[in-house]
């Protein structure tokens, strides 16, 4: 602006600048001032001082003081404001600096007239004081880092008074270790350089020990009795013993117990400990016994009968103590004596305790009770084997008693063969001191069934009719139901379908609504006839259906046939069937023909089989004509029996132009005057007039034959 230039708006570099003047004549001159402007030299701005802890500084370790100032120029030099000693060049050593704060001024040269201030930043070097703590420090049975004690900040615990590890909380402690202790500063956050050591002492807490399981038990004249006996061995040994009760004398550990009443004392063992453990105590008891008492009266007996009921032999020994055992051990598990399951003998109480051992004994005599058992009732059946009345009376019953009525056996045993109906008592006699003798009833009743009217022993039946053993009812007549044998010991039964065997002997009985089996069988004995199987008189003859021969016809060829005994009869059936009239006519089939005997009435049970041969009709004539008119006669194109006599035939027959319109065989329906073929010269009924016929008996013989035949109507 004019002459005037504004420095700070130019950057580093050089600047001309001419001046030019004029005069009145319009000479010019000029000259050129020529603005240097350089870079000015800069020591940069200082940070925020940088602070360490002590105890965080390793081993040689450096700070670059560069790292405090931000766009300075690194030409410049570094100044140990406080002597330090620490700095090289740029460089500090932090090891070994002290607590403290120190500065460190920055210095760039000037360049020309240029020069900038001198910059001094600061390290700050920070400490805490180790924290205070008593040692040592004494602890019972067991304790953690936690239990420590120590007065600071944020106390930390150590292994060792440098480096080492931090031992966490719950870090059993070791006695006569020394641990050790720091405090972190909450400001500055630094812990403490210098560690407190604490050593741990741990005492452990006194044992008196526990009871024994087996309590001390005693009699009263020992003298010499153990307390630790009453203690499990677990017990730190240097106690004391006291007598809590007062009773007997106690010297030390040992008790004196002679004299003293029976009776439960305590004794207490006292274990002294040092602090900070508590002192420990146990108490036991001692259970000092008297001699026992097992009774007054000596070896006592007792009689009984076995039925008396139950006696307490505790009540015969006289004022004897309680709680003994009785050997053998009775069955109520205790001293009362049961006749009926206990048995006699000796029986000895024992009381035990520890005064010694003292007994006494009952001596018992049973005498068994009579029993005849309990009474009973007997149904049984005449034909039944002998049963033993005893076995009805019960388990309990006794043997070697009497029975009276006598039976016939001499002993129990009741034959209903032999022996009656009625009661029957069976007596056993008591022994003193038992009474009075046991009597037991058996009431018997004998059932039997009425033997089987017979009203035919020897039956007869016909070996055609299959007879069997159901069919000899009709010998008999019965009155319950009916139970057939093989033999007369009726021990082999037969089944109602079982086949009758002739000249058998069959025995038959019947139970009635008793259940009794008749005790005395029938015998039956069958005849089983049979009439032999007719034979033919000529065995090749043949027969033409068209002459209507008739079962007649067969029986004239049959050798036996007697036509006024009529002794013949046909079926149609091997086996079995009705009989066919003899004036039936005969069709394709084949007949069983069986004899007839005049005297039995029986049949042949084998029947003879004919298969007539009714083709010996020579050749047959076919008719020249037939009227399909619906009249009932002629209505369809027929020769009888054309299906019998030439079963395979065929015809074909034709129209007068040679149109063939009905071909038939013995499976089709006869030519009734309608065509049959797919292809027909005339629909529903042909017309009347002369046709041809072509018939082929294709029975291996006969040639076919060619003929005309006329349709009316």
């Amino acid at each position: 602006t004019g002459s005037d230039v504004n420095l700070t708006a130019l950057t580093i570099g050089n600047y001309n600048f001419t001046y030019t003047i004029t005069d009145a004549n319009g000479c010019t001159n000029s000259s050129t001032v020529t603005i240097i402007v350089e870079d000015a030299p800069e020591s940069g701005t200082a940070l925020t001082p940088v602070a360490f802890c002590i105890a965080e500084i390793t081993t040689g370790q450096t700070y670059d003081l560069f790292d405090l100032l931000s766009d300075e120029d690194q030409s410049g030099t570094w100044n140990d404001d406080d002597g330090s000693g620490a700095l090289s060049g740029n460089v500090v050593t932090l090891d070994g600096l002290a607590a403290g704060t120190y500065n460190y001024t920055y210095d760039v040269a000037a360049i020309g007239t240029c020069d900038d201030v001198n910059v001094t930043v600061s390290i700050i070097i920070n400490d805490t004081s180790a924290p205070s703590a008593t040692t040592p420090q004494e602890f019972c049975d067991t304790a953690t880092v936690v239990d420590l004690v120590a007065t600071g900040t944020s106390i930390q615990w150590y292994d060792a008074m440098t480096g080492g590890n931090l031992l966490p909380d719950t870090t059993a402690l070791v006695d006569g270790q020394m641990y050790y202790a720091t405090q972190t500063d909450a400001t500055t956050g630094c812990e403490s350089s210098l560690r407190t050591a604490v050593m741990a002492t741990i005492y452990q807490s006194p044992d008196a020990g526990a009871p024994n399981a087996t309590a001390i038990v005693s009699c009263n004249d020992n003298s010499n009795i153990d307390l630790f006996t009453g203690l499990d061995g677990s017990q730190d040994s240097g106690g004391t013993w006291s007598n809590d009760d007062g009773v007997g004398t106690l010297a030390g550990n040992v008790f004196d117990a002679t004299g003293v009443a029976a009776g439960t004392y305590s004794f207490t063992y006292l274990v002294t400990a040092s602090a900070p453990c508590l002192d420990d105590s146990e108490t036991i008891t001692i259970t000092i016994e008297e001699p026992l008492n097992a009774g007054s009266n000596i070896d006592p007996t007792l009689d009984i009968c076995s039925n008396d009921g139950t006696t307490d032999l505790f009540t015969l020994l006289g004022g004897a103590d309680t709680g003994g055992v009785w050997s053998p051990a009775l069955a109520s598990t205790t001293g009362v004596f049961d006749p009926l399951v206990d048995l006699d003998g000796t029986y000895t109480y024992t009381l035990t305790n520890s005064c010694g051992t003292f007994t006494n004994q009952v001596i018992i005599t049973v005498t068994l009770a009579p029993n005849a058992g309990a009474d009973n009732t007997l149904t049984i059946c005449a034909g039944d084997d002998p049963t033993d009345l005893f076995d009805l009376l019960g388990t309990g019953a006794q043997s070697g008693g009497a029975w009276s009525p006598a039976l016939t056996s001499g002993t129990g045993v009741f034959d209903p063969a032999v022996d009656a109906s009625g009661t029957y008592a069976y007596t056993v006699t008591a022994v003193a001191p038992c009474s009075p003798d046991s009597v037991a009833e058996i009431a018997v009743t004998v059932n039997d069934s009425p033997t089987i009217i017979v009203l035919d022993p020897n039956p007869e039946y016909c070996l055609a009719n299959n007879p069997t053993v159901a069919g000899l009812s009709i010998s008999i007549r019965p009155t319950g139901i009916v139970n057939w044998y093989d033999d007369l010991a009726l021990t082999i039964p037969v089944l109602s379908t079982d086949a009758l065997i002739d000249g058998e002997d069959y025995y038959a009985t019947q139970t009635n609504s008793t259940g009794c089996e008749s005790s005395i069988p029938v015998q039956i004995i069958p005849t089983i006839n049979d009439t032999p199987t007719p034979t033919l008189i000529d065995p090749s003859i043949e027969y033409c259906i068209n002459d209507d021969p008739t079962i007649e016809t067969l029986s004239l060829n049959i050798v036996e046939y007697d036509s006024a005994q009529d002794n013949l009869a046909w079926y149609d059936v091997q086996t079995g069937g009705v009989a066919i009239d003899s004036n039936s006519l005969l069709t394709n089939i084949t007949y069983y023909v069986a004899l007839i005997d005049a005297t039995t009435g029986c049949e042949s049970s084998v029947r003879l089989m004919v298969t007539p041969d009714l083709t010996a009709c020579g050749k047959i004539s076919l008719p020249d004509g037939f009227s399909p008119n619906g009249d009932g006669t002629n209505d369809t194109y027929e020769v009888d029996n054309l299906s019998i006599l030439y079963p395979n035939f065929e015809i074909e027959i034709y129209n007068r132009n040679g149109n063939i319109v009905y071909k038939g065989n013995a499976n089709t329906p006869r030519f009734d005057g309608t065509s049959n073929q797919g292809r027909i010269v005339a629909k529903g009924d042909l017309p009347v007039g002369v046709y041809f016929y072509i018939f082929r008996f294709n029975d291996g013989e006969t040639k076919p034959e060619q003929g005309r035949l006329y349709l009316s109507r």
